[in-house]
């Protein structure tokens, strides 16, 4: 006999299950547990294997009832969630396992779904593809890149930290209250690089205070944050260095490129490469541009646990973005409230349209081959400079080959909302900054 189930809504992903299993099933179950236990357990005075059932009720009630609620409870949520279709988001949380040999087992469980969407209309929709001429700004900005990336760094021991130097420290960073008192300590001796550039310069205070210091230096000075707190920075300088700068000729474009001879012909390619960088940014950002319109067109309640879960990662991610940037560290003074609200924000989008692009693959009988996982992998192997093999075996102890199944299957699905879409393309003024 089937285990009776109802279901009480708490909300659109949040339910609440109330499961029954009859009496006959249960004691089937505790019997199967029961010689399992006296099988595997060791009683003195009984050879191992030979404890009897009666002994092993006596002796295994709380055992028996632990393994009985990991073999039943897997198996009557999946029965329950089957019944109505539902994919597991989060859960299950068990408020009642209640077990008798002689009464039905009576279970509560509350669990998150993820919700059952109808994805209407999306083919047809309207976008417009903003294409980025290249300036000659860019191209002089791309030169001087190159040229910042050729430079060599000279040690500075005869002059204070100017422009356009890089200076090596060792700080360490203190929060202080608005009295002064210590809160807690950011940064102990961390090493950092500040690139003295003018605009580095110009937008941070810490980079400010760096101009002017020599090596060997010690120096201490504070900075407001929020609140009224100000960061209490000592610094010690390390090194002071200065960039010397090829030369914009000929002889500078041979050395940076295979394919150009001349300055000319660099400057060239380097016009066709901008091109190519805002023809796949006109494209990335018609994706985003259908996408964002399908999520603000379907409007329902996405899993609180999963959305937060993915919000966690953003911010952990951003954290240690902060931390191994080597610049200069005013993060202890953002406002983290305020940026975690905002990537619970982006989570719920997120998740959004993931279910979104799900729902569209499965009207659209999209699926993924062995084949495009296993390109993908190596993809993935080749940006972090790994073997195929060694992220394949990663990916499978930790079961991400799904996670990769899903995202390609879901950049499938919006792929069909583009070839599918009204779209005009036209051409976007200068991005600022960029005029010439």
């Amino acid at each position: 006999m089937a285990p009776k189930v109802e279901v009480r809504d708490l909300s659109e992903c949040r339910k609440e299950l109330l499961i029954e299993l009859p009496a006959e099933e249960v004691r089937a179950e505790l019997e199967s547990v029961y010689g399992e236990l006296a099988r595997r357990l060791t009683i003195p005075g009984f050879r191992p294997g030979r404890v009897p059932l009666s002994v092993a009720r006596q002796r295994f009630k709380r055992e028996a009832r632990e393994e009985l609620q990991r073999r039943l409870i897997p198996r009557l949520i999946e029965h329950a969630l089957s019944l109505h279709r539902w994919r597991l988001a989060a859960g299950p949380e068990i408020s009642d396992f209640a077990v008798s040999e002689t009464e039905p087992l009576r279970m509560r469980a509350t669990v998150e779904v993820f919700p059952h969407i109808d994805v209407r209309a999306y083919r047809g929709l309207r976008a417009v593809k903003r294409v980025r001429p290249v300036t000659e700004r860019e191209i002089q900005e791309f030169l001087e890149r190159l040229r910042q990336a050729h430079a060599v760094l000279i040690p500075v021991e005869d002059r204070p930290a100017e422009i356009g130097d890089r200076v090596t420290l060792l700080v360490t960073a203190e929060e202080m209250d608005a009295r002064g008192k210590l809160i807690r300590r950011v940064l102990e001796r961390a090493e950092l690089t500040v690139e003295l550039t003018p605009e580095h310069v110009n937008e941070d205070p810490f980079a400010r205070e760096i101009v002017g210091v020599v090596a060997g230096q010690e120096k201490t000075f504070s900075l407001p944050a929020d609140s009224g707190k100000t960061i209490r920075y000592a610094v010690s300088v390390t090194a002071v260095w200065r960039k010397e700068v090829p030369e914009l000729d000929d002889e500078f474009a041979q050395t940076v490129s295979q394919r150009a001879e001349t300055l000319e012909e660099l400057r060239e390619l380097i016009r066709r490469e901008l091109e190519r960088r805002h023809a796949e940014e006109a494209e990335a950002a018609l994706r985003e541009q259908l996408l964002a319109r399908l999520v603000q067109e379907h409007r329902f309640e996405v899993p609180p646990t999963v959305v937060e879960r993915l919000a966690r990662e953003r911010l952990q991610r951003l954290a240690r973005a902060l931390a191994a940037s080597g610049e200069a560290p005013p993060a202890a003074s953002l406002d983290w409230e305020q940026i975690a609200r905002r990537r619970v924000e982006e989570a719920a989008q997120e998740v959004r349209a993931m279910l979104i692009l799900d729902r569209i693959a499965e009207q659209e009988g999209i699926e993924v081959s062995d084949a495009e996982v296993e390109a993908e992998i190596a993809r993935w192997a080749a940006q972090r400079q790994i073997s195929a093999s060694e992220l394949r075996g990663r990916l499978t102890k930790e079961g991400g080959l799904d996670t990769i199944r899903d995202e390609i299957r879901r950049r499938k699905a919006l792929e069909v909302v583009v070839a599918h879409a009204e779209v005009e393309t036209e051409m976007a003024p200068p991005a600022e900054g960029e005029r010439e």
